[in-house]
């Protein structure tokens, strides 16, 4: 393995790094896909939804307070929370908001939440330098490109040694659109990338006590990327063998050595990884949206509360384990957080209320105790077929047995919302109407819309701030 990994090696002539930043500053909006372009405009519209919905959640006035008290030119946007500060400030805390409910875009294969690492950077800094929407597009498809592909060079394995990929890898997405934004050469791109790895952070471990953190860790890259670009912008010098290096972030962050380098740049251009990102359709982890598809599909079966004796669903190791540890906070949450990361639970709000929307991993929902009383029916099994497609698909099944003997199954290969099931533009419409709707009017969430549907015909990116701050 290691003389192969020797031999992988070799077939790079230059880092890692300076091919995705070559290949990003040459490249020109007019090399980019129709529908690369298009689908991007599905993730402005949905992280800024989500963003708008949770402007007023506790954590994120323990976060506008702290980052407020220190200071910050006005020069960019807080979604929803009607200022402007520093470009840091206003990306830690519009990335920390994006993903409080856990409802942001996601990447299975990157095993990550794109959009809210990257965009809040972008944004900021375009607002800042009132960029057009061409060149604000081009830095944020470029971003999403660079996170994910980092995260995909990990092999889904990442996670198993308690890293969290949009932590760690959010800040090389952020670092290449800030410094798409900003206007770096090629080198100094380079060495931003490089600089990330100093800012690379997030462990697994926010999911305990009750922690409020796991949103910061979108929040921190989302800053941190614009800190780096702006260090190069310096002719600060990063290390660009920052991914492969022997002591580089790839094998630092791996999984018992088990990765692959060849992620980030193979078929660069030609395949656009983003363009997989997944619109999610449940507010809880990644790794429920099977299990909620599941369920919702045994409800529309018939399965209710009262008539079920148990139910069974199997997935792959990951789903399995961290969605039923600790089993004490699985079964009876005590926080959003064990909600939206708990098997049991989301399988029973799915069958209980016939959806999982922001509200229904609220306190108020999850401690029903009608609710609790079904999750307590509910166990998890390791499928090895499941595991064996991981992480290019997360297929779940779902047996329900019910209390006259039968069974009823229901089975996901890709949940809705993935590339293969994927959700159409009236439905990121609808979401983001229903996540918006107690701040903007009907009128301002179409002109938003609409706006953002023609973006590359904007001139200046502030327009899109100024309907949503």
């Amino acid at each position: 393995m290691e003389r192969e990994k020797l031999e992988m090696k070799k077939l790079f002539d230059r880092p890692l790094a300076e091919t995705l930043s070559e290949f990003c500053v040459g490249l020109k909006f007019e090399d980019l896909p129709d529908d690369i372009i298009d689908k991007v405009k599905y993730y402005i519209i949905d992280v800024i939804g989500c963003s708008i919905r949770a402007r007023e959640e506790k954590q994120i006035e323990a976060v506008v307070a702290a980052m407020t008290s220190q200071g910050g030119n006005p020069d960019s946007s807080v979604i929803a929370r009607g200022f402007k500060t520093s470009p840091i400030n206003a990306a830690f805390i519009n990335g920390t908001m994006g993903h409080i409910y856990d409802y942001d875009d996601d990447h299975r294969e990157g095993t990550m939440h794109p959009s809210v690492s990257v965009f809040p950077a972008v944004f900021a800094l375009g607002e800042k330098y009132k960029v057009s929407g061409k060149e604000f597009l081009r830095a944020f498809i470029c971003g999403l490109e660079v996170m994910i592909r980092t995260g995909e060079a990990f092999l889904g394995k990442t996670y198993y040694q308690g890293f969290h990929p949009t932590g760690t890898c959010g800040v090389f997405g952020a670092a290449m659109g800030s410094s798409l934004i900003l206007g770096l050469n090629a080198q100094q791109t380079s060495w931003a990338l490089g600089l990330g790895g100093s800012f690379a952070a997030g462990t697994l471990e926010w999911g305990t006590e009750g922690s409020w953190q796991k949103p910061i860790q979108a929040g921190q890259p989302a800053m941190s990327g614009i800190i780096c670009a702006e260090l190069a912008k310096q002719n600060f010098i990063g290390a660009r063998t920052i991914y492969e290096g022997p002591m580089g972030f790839i094998r630092a962050y791996s999984y018992k050595d088990t990765y692959d380098y060849g992620k980030l740049i193979n078929n660069l251009g030609q395949k656009w990884e983003m363009k997989d990102t997944s619109i999610k359709v449940h507010a809880c982890c990644r790794f429920g949206g099977p299990i909620a598809d599941c369920a919702l599909d045994l409800y529309k079966q018939g399965v209710r509360a009262d008539n079920v004796e148990k139910i069974v669903a199997k997935a792959c190791n990951w789903t399995t384990t961290v969605l039923m540890q600790p089993e004490e906070n699985r079964y009876r949450p005590k926080t959003h957080v064990d909600a939206q990361f708990s098997l049991p639970y989301i399988t029973a709000v799915a069958i209980s209320r016939n959806r999982t929307g922001v509200d229904e991993f609220k306190k108020e929902t999850f401690t029903d105790p009608k609710i609790i009383e079904l999750a307590s029916k509910v166990t998890a099994e390791f499928d090895p077929e499941a595991e064996k497609v991981y992480p290019k698909a997360y297929p779940a099944t779902m047996i329900a047995t019910m209390k006259d003997g039968t069974q009823k199954t229901a089975h996901v290969d890709y949940p809705k919302g993935d590339p293969e099931n994927p959700v159409t533009m009236d439905e990121v419409e609808a979401k983001f109407n229903m996540l918006a709707s107690q701040y903007l009017d009907a009128g301002k969430r179409m002109k938003f819309i609409e706006t953002v549907k023609h973006i590359e015909d904007v001139k200046d990116i502030s327009v899109i701030a100024n309907l949503i701050r």
